[in-house]
């Protein structure tokens, strides 16, 4: 039985639950895809699922808005994400970094202003000097070895497996050392199912079939997220980068699941 008595007080219910998530005023409902989308069923319904952290969701829609190269989306919710608390500057700034390796230093650039002006914004409304962030600063240098030491054993640390010999100079330099050895060992203000998440999304959003698998197999062999968990990623991934991509991401999630002994294989 539904939860409210009638359409009224339903859409009163999802402008509050807009307003709690994005911290301004709710958009006056002047048509379809404002009333019966965007405060309708995102707001109304997806958002408030639970499951997942309101953490968790700050970072998968900041990927999906910064997959999508959406303006206007990484304006508000940069901002949304600082202003409610649920994310920090320095928390905020790591995440950025981590997204460029996933889709690539331009769209990086493009979060990042976004990204300092959501910092500039929160800081004068509420009286105070803009604090950039005290970032962890880059990995010492190291030998060759050393580095790909490190980066072999964060790969395995990361996916459970061995990492495939190297081959070309992408995989050694810029795969190993530097991706796995040097950013997702930052686990300072990025927890692994922090990097998770984003990762999820990015390789769903670029189609890379075999990324989003290796992901998925290893969150849920890991106890990093639960499969119930990871379908609240679908839904998410469902409105902010549309339902196409999130039901082929259904799919590898249903044969992740399967493969790794969670579901039932009949």
């Amino acid at each position: 039985m539904s939860q409210w008595s009638n359409r009224d007080d339903r859409q009163a219910d999802a402008k509050a639950q807009y307003e709690h998530i994005m911290t301004t005023p709710a958009p006056p409902a002047i048509g379809a895809y404002i009333d019966a989308g965007v405060i309708g069923f995102v707001f109304g319904e997806m958002w408030r699922r639970g499951v997942l952290t309101p953490r968790d969701r700050r970072w998968l829609t900041l990927a999906c808005v910064g997959a999508a190269d959406a303006p206007i989306p990484m304006e508000t919710h940069t901002y949304a994400a600082l202003n409610s608390g649920d994310v920090t500057n320095e928390e905020i700034d790591e995440f950025l970094l981590f997204f460029a390796t996933q889709m690539g230093w331009p769209k990086g650039s493009a979060m990042n202003t976004h990204i300092l002006t959501a910092m500039a914004k929160v800081a004068e409304e509420r009286g105070e000097e803009l604090q950039l962030p005290k970032f962890v600063p880059w990995a010492d240098p190291a030998d060759d070895d050393v580095r790909r030491v490190r980066g072999e054993t964060a790969y395995a640390d990361v996916h459970g497996v061995r990492p495939a010999p190297v081959r070309t100079a992408f995989r050694g330099r810029a795969y190993l050392d530097y991706l796995y050895g040097e950013v997702w060992t930052r686990d300072e203000l990025l927890t692994r199912r922090d990097r998770r998440l984003v990762s999820i999304v990015c390789s769903a959003e670029l189609g890379v079939d075999e990324e989003t698998t290796e992901h998925l197999e290893a969150a849920l062999r890991h106890g990093e997220l639960t499969f119930d968990e990871l379908q609240e990623v679908v839904m998410h991934v469902a409105v902010y980068l549309g339902w196409v991509v999130a039901r082929h991401l259904d799919d590898l999630l249903v044969d992740a699941a399967t493969r790794t002994g969670v579901i039932d294989a009949g």
